[in-house]
C-alpha cells in the first residue's frame, strides 16, 4: 500500500512540474492585457481604402482599462461566481459613411494560444492573436453586432475584406474607458 501511495505521489508531483508550458497557454496574450490600460489600433490610409474598397472599417481599436472594468457576479449570464472578474475588451469602429464610431464590450476567454471574444447577446465573437513585435491580430470569427442587445444596423459583416486586422499599440487617448 505504501509503495502505491509513493507511486502516486510520483506521479502527481511530476505532473505538476510539467506543467510548466500549458500553465502559460492556459493564459494568452496576458502581457497585452492582465495588469495595465492598453489600446491597440489602425487607422486605415486613404490609400489603402482605395485599394481595398470592399472594406468598410476605416478605424478599429481594441482596449483593455483594468480599473474601469468590475467584476461579473451572479446576475451576469456570462460568469456563474461572484466576484470573479473577466477579461472584458472595448471594441471601437468607425465605419465607411457613419458619422459616429460604433462601441461594444467584448468578454474574452483564453482558446489555446489565443482569446476567443465574444458580445454579449451572441453578438458575434472574433480571435485575438499575438505577434513576436508586440503587434494584435484581430481574426476569425463572425459578423459583429454593436447594437448593444437591440435590433439595428450597426453590424459590422467581416467579409470580404473586414476579417483581419493587425493591430498596433496606440496611444491611450484613443481608446475610450466606458
Amino acid at each position: 500500500m505504501l509503495s502505491l501511495l509513493k507511486r502516486h505521489l510520483v506521479l502527481v508531483s511530476a505532473l505538476v512540474c510539467g506543467m510548466g508550458s500549458p500553465l502559460a497557454d492556459e493564459l494568452p496574450l496576458e502581457d497585452y492585457f492582465m495588469s495595465f490600460p492598453n489600446c491597440y489600433g489602425r487607422t486605415y490610409s486613404l490609400q489603402h481604402q482605395k485599394d481595398h474598397p470592399a472594406q468598410n472599417t476605416v478605424d478599429i481599436a481594441i482596449s483593455h482599462f483594468p480599473s474601469k472594468q468590475e467584476p461579473l457576479g451572479m446576475d451576469s449570464p456570462f460568469q456563474p461566481y461572484p466576484d470573479t472578474p473577466r477579461l472584458v475588451v472595448k471594441l471601437d469602429v468607425w465605419m465607411k459613411g457613419q458619422n459616429e464610431g460604433w462601441q461594444t464590450d467584448a468578454i474574452c476567454e483564453p482558446d489555446g494560444n489565443r482569446l476567443l471574444c465574444q458580445i454579449e447577446c451572441d453578438g458575434g465573437r472574433f480571435f485575438l492573436e499575438g505577434r513576436s513585435d508586440d503587434k494584435l491580430v484581430l481574426t476569425g470569427g463572425t459578423d459583429l453586432d454593436f447594437n448593444q442587445c437591440d435590433a439595428g444596423d450597426r453590424v459590422l459583416q467581416r467579409a470580404p475584406d473586414d476579417g483581419t486586422f493587425h493591430l498596433t499599440p496606440i496611444p491611450l487617448s484613443h481608446c475610450r474607458a466606458q
